[in-house]
């Protein structure tokens, strides 16, 4: 669908489209294929914000730290090899191999709390041992749920400035749905979850989420942390349609650390949305720990880019299960809804995250 002359122009401008880029020509530079890293790499670097997602706003530290959505003293230090650690997803230069090193003090982080409340907020998880009280699951989520919310902003951010560049981008045909692309759409989506969690945290309600939590013996060499608007639950049947504009789609987010030598999961969504979910959690529930262990293994790459492993254990992965992994990665699974067909995420996988 074309964009209106009075909608609000996709650049993020805050004018109307008349009276902002329609009709503004194209950044030449914008035209070269050839220019595409370091323009990928200078939007990038633009689009990021620093932003408090707390909605304690009256106590707010003035500085917006790097804050680690997996824990940095309490996981990283223990998963990593010389400070080292390894995670599925490029650094800004497009530099793209299977796995890329990331320092510890650089993995996982992002710029979503301020000092005071990355710190108040999240002790309950950093310096107590894992209990599963619902206070420490609902932080476990709840942080969880603000990293993504973050990373859907600063990409929103980022087609904004692509588009200020290149605004003959808007009649490509499919880029947006009723005036909407993929990204306003789930950014709204995410804003309408943002309200529930935002209320449970101030009122200390931490009954607010329905969660599952798996434990298993040992502890992995590998932590994550996801969120995904599930379209089918296992048996094929659909929960909702991710195309339609008008209807806000639901996530479920998941956690899985080792502490203590055992590793957790948690599989987490809020209350509200129990009816929709519920084919999904009563599968869950009758799983036996080797299908428990395979939906992870399958569904983590799917639905992740959070992952953080350790080098040496990666390193010692054959190819062939290396690869099994970043096809998963890479979207097998998308390509094959595009066909029609589920992946089956309770198939024992040629690799295993908890062996590593």
């Amino acid at each position: 669908m074309k964009i209106g002359r009075n909608d609000p122009c996709p650049c993020g401008s805050g004018k109307k489209y008349k009276k902002c880029c329609l009709g503004k020509p194209d950044d030449l530079d914008y035209s070269d294929i050839t220019n595409f890293p370091e323009i990928y790499k200078e939007t990038r670097k633009a689009a990021r914000f620093k932003e408090c997602l707390h909605p304690d706003k009256e106590h707010c530290s003035e500085k917006i730290i790097g804050a680690h959505s997996i824990q940095n003293n309490k996981i990283l230090s223990k998963i990593a090899d010389n400070g080292i650690l390894y995670m599925p997803c490029p650094k800004p230069d497009l530099s793209f191999s299977l796995q890329t090193k990331y320092g510890r003090k650089e993995a996982s982080v992002f710029t979503g709390f301020c000092g005071y409340h990355d710190k108040i907020t999240f002790q309950p998880i950093e310096d107590y041992a894992f209990t599963g009280s619902q206070e420490q699951v609902f932080l476990y989520i709840y942080r969880t749920f603000a990293l993504e919310y973050h990373k859907k902003k600063e990409v929103a951010r980022m087609e904004q400035l692509f588009f200020s560049k290149k605004p003959s981008i808007a009649n490509m045909p499919g880029r947006a749905i009723s005036g909407k692309t993929g990204f306003d759409m789930a950014i709204s989506d995410f804003e309408e979850e943002k309200v529930l969690f935002d209320k449970a945290l101030l009122e200390k309600r931490y009954d607010a989420l329905t969660s599952i939590i798996w434990e298993f013996d040992g502890f992995s060499n590998f932590a994550a942390t996801g969120g995904e608007a599930p379209m089918y639950d296992f048996s094929g049947k659909k929960l909702q349609d991710l195309l339609n504009p008008n209807i806000p789609v639901r996530h479920i987010y998941i956690c899985v650390f080792p502490e203590n030598n055992k590793t957790y999961v948690i599989i987490a969504w809020l209350k509200e949305y129990n009816e929709l979910f519920s084919t999904i959690q009563e599968k869950l529930n009758l799983l036996s720990e080797k299908q428990k262990k395979n939906y992870i293994n399958n569904t983590i790459p799917i639905i992740a880019e959070n992952v953080v492993i350790k080098p040496s254990s990666w390193d010692a992965l054959s190819e062939t299960k290396k690869q099994a992994f970043s096809i998963l990665f890479l979207g097998l699974a998308d390509i094959m809804a595009l066909d029609g067909k589920i992946y089956n995420r309770l198939e024992e996988p040629t690799f295993d995250l908890f062996q590593l």
